[in-house]
């Protein structure tokens, strides 16, 4: 098997941290940054804003700033959930979903060549489990054993390094909004029910807007997945066998 040396390694890493796991914090923060001066500056009256409005958002970056060394780390735990576990699940994730019988990604041909050859170099018998559906709990099981092998075995790619950081980069920015759309809904509750906040008749509007962000990003992330997904069979296939050695 190709192996990476570790200069390779190294600086995959950091680009996979700054593309999947810091882009996403800091997108995340504009939302809260930018409410949180507009609520400021629409409760600065009278000589005072000239003081006021730059305090403020020196305390909001601040804050925020803070934040983003939590929210980096934190992203890709609560990407974990949604959208892998809710969303995508066993039945929509990427990597897993172009071995099931109804996907349309290959043929059933190229599907019983990727799973013969899988059984080749890995011993993961997938062809003898039926139905080949993730309503199969044990293929669903043996199909993310493959899919974590193969992960492994192709990460030599270039190509493929640059689709799964793409895939990170929306995964981790799905999670990312739909903590800004909490945020959001929290301080409207906190507007209706325990005190006024500043364009608080606006923050149930804003927060669905965010919510609808959340929503257009979860479609992108789980394409750039089945791109990503597709591209790695293509890669595990056209592997010879000198590179399993």
């Amino acid at each position: 098997m190709i192996q990476i040396d570790k200069e390779t390694q190294e600086r995959r890493n950091a680009e996979y941290n700054k593309i999947a796991r810091k882009y996403p914090a800091y997108l995340s923060l504009a939302i809260p940054i930018v409410l949180g001066v507009a609520m400021g500056v629409k409760d600065i009256t009278g000589t005072g804003m000239w003081i006021k409005g730059p305090t403020c958002l020196m305390s909001i970056s601040a804050i925020s700033a803070a934040l983003f060394f939590l929210l980096r780390f934190s992203f890709q735990s609560i990407a974990k959930f949604y959208p892998e576990r809710i969303f995508f699940c066993d039945r929509l994730k990427p990597t897993t979903r172009i071995l099931y019988n109804n996907d349309k990604a290959y043929t059933d041909e190229k599907k019983a060549d990727i799973r013969k050859k899988i059984f080749a170099k890995n011993n993961i018998d997938l062809q003898k489990y039926k139905p080949k559906t993730y309503k199969n709990k044990k293929y669903v099981m043996r199909v993310d054993e493959a899919a974590k092998w193969l992960l492994d075995v192709t990460r030599f790619d270039e190509i493929l390094f640059e689709k799964n950081c793409l895939y990170g980069f929306w995964r981790n920015l799905t999670a990312a909004l739909l903590v800004d759309a909490i945020f959001v809904f929290v301080l409207a509750a906190i507007n209706k029910w325990y005190y006024p906040l500043p364009l608080g008749v606006d923050l149930v509007t804003i927060g669905i807007i965010v919510l609808l962000l959340t929503i257009l990003a979860t479609w992108v992330a789980y394409c750039n997945g089945k791109i990503f997904a597709k591209k790695m069979y293509d890669v595990f296939m056209n592997m010879n066998d000198e590179m399993f050695n």
